[in-house]
């Protein structure tokens, strides 16, 4: 029993006792290797804010780690938390804006928006050069990293960056979402016609996980002014959203519109491929049985092809035989769904078999053909990374 007591009372102490020590003193290389590799998650992430945290003193094992394991096993985890935790240092800021600009980075959005948090805190031509580097990913293919751009740019002063055009419902909700969480007022309606969209690609319901996010970004914004349902809970979404417009108009001035209702096409897709990529940007591409291939996560562009060139795609395409899994996937992935015969295959870079790497420039060739160069070189310029070594 004494044993036990002086184990309990000890314990907070030798909890804190790393708080004691000066970073720059210690060998930070075994945190680095539990932040990267434990098999526990919350583990990875409480070690991972604490090397974020020491900032400068961790740094060089951080490289040292990444020059022998690979930038590609540094977790996003990880960057994540130098992103939010670690010091504004100079170290600190040469290693984001390191990761921010290597293409080839899984999670250099991350290190985006960590620059983009820290942009207003810094001066002189530390933070001009940062935002001549937003400037420069403003429009990168990868939606995250115009985001994060735009994001940062904003926070500089430019205010017109959330009129910029934008193609993906996913950034058009995210970059509001990211300046009301830094205590910015944009404007509004893109979050409002996000809680309207109930689309889906290939199963894949990315409307509900963009109004999900858009949501909680309006009700925490509103803080105490979120209407309250008289009966404890609003009956249906519908009744929700007309309480909770009512509240966004007052408390931001926004002549807000209520969203349109966006759904799938009635004609179903029988389908499609998805892209996934840091580097090239996002491809999203499905079709219909009757040759219409329709592109954009929301399946807003489309173009009809010939009958005889869709029948000679669609025989090829039957052809092929897939396993589930290719490859080990980390991030990037490419993805190809469909039926007749059904098949639903999960890719990661340089793990695409031959056959169907040729199946997907005969796609994008009859893209072309059909009037659409531009969607054609996007599939092209995508597929590159997965096509196998």
């Amino acid at each position: 029993m004494k044993i036990l007591l002086l184990v309990a009372l000890a314990a907070p102490l030798l909890a804190l006792w790393p708080s004691f020590q000066d970073p720059a003193a210690k060998d930070w290389s075994k945190d680095v290797e539990r932040a990267c590799t434990s098999q526990r998650y919350g583990m990875r992430l409480s070690v991972g804010r604490a090397v974020a945290k020491a900032g400068a003193a961790s740094i060089p094992a951080v490289r040292a780690w990444a020059s022998k394991n690979g930038l590609d096993k540094v977790p996003s985890s990880l960057v994540d938390a130098f992103a939010d935790d670690a010091p504004d240092e100079p170290a600190v800021l040469d290693l984001l804006r390191e990761w921010a600009q290597l293409q080839d980075f899984y999670w250099r959005a991350s290190a985006l928006r960590g620059l983009a948090l820290r942009a207003p805190r810094l001066t002189g031509d530390t933070q001009k050069g940062i935002g001549e580097l937003f400037g420069r990913f403003r429009d990168d293919p990868a939606w995250l990293m115009r985001v994060h751009a735009r994001f940062g740019l904003y926070l500089l002063g430019d205010v017109t960056t959330t009129a910029l055009p934008e193609a993906d419902p996913r950034a058009r909700a995210l970059l509001p979402s990211l300046l009301l969480g830094a205590g910015k007022v944009p404007p509004l309606q893109p979050l409002v016609d996000a809680l309207g969209d109930d689309r889906t690609f290939q199963g894949d319901p990315w409307a509900q996980r963009v109004a999900g996010a858009a949501h909680t970004a309006l009700r925490t914004w509103l803080g105490d002014a979120l209407p309250q349902p008289p009966s404890g809970q609003f009956a249906n979404g519908e009744e929700a959203l007309a309480a909770l417009l009512p509240a966004l108009r007052t408390k931001s001035g926004q002549d807000l519109k209520a969203p349109p209702k966006r759904t799938d096409p009635a004609t179903p897709f029988v389908g499609g491929v998805e892209m996934l990529s840091c580097k090239h940007g996002d491809v999203h591409l499905q079709w219909t049985a009757e040759g219409v291939v329709h592109f954009g996560i929301d399946a807003v562009t489309s173009v009809r092809l010939t009958a005889p060139k869709w029948d000679a795609v669609s025989q090829e395409r039957t052809k092929l035989a897939l396993g589930e899994g290719l490859g080990v996937v980390i991030c990037d992935s490419l993805r190809l769904r469909w039926t007749q015969p059904d098949l639903h295959s999960k890719v990661a870079p340089a793990s695409l078999p031959a056959p169907a790497a040729e199946w997907l420039k005969t796609l994008a060739q009859a893209i072309e053909e059909a009037g659409e160069p531009r969607l054609a070189a996007a599939l092209r310029a995508g597929l590159e990374q997965f096509v196998a070594r």
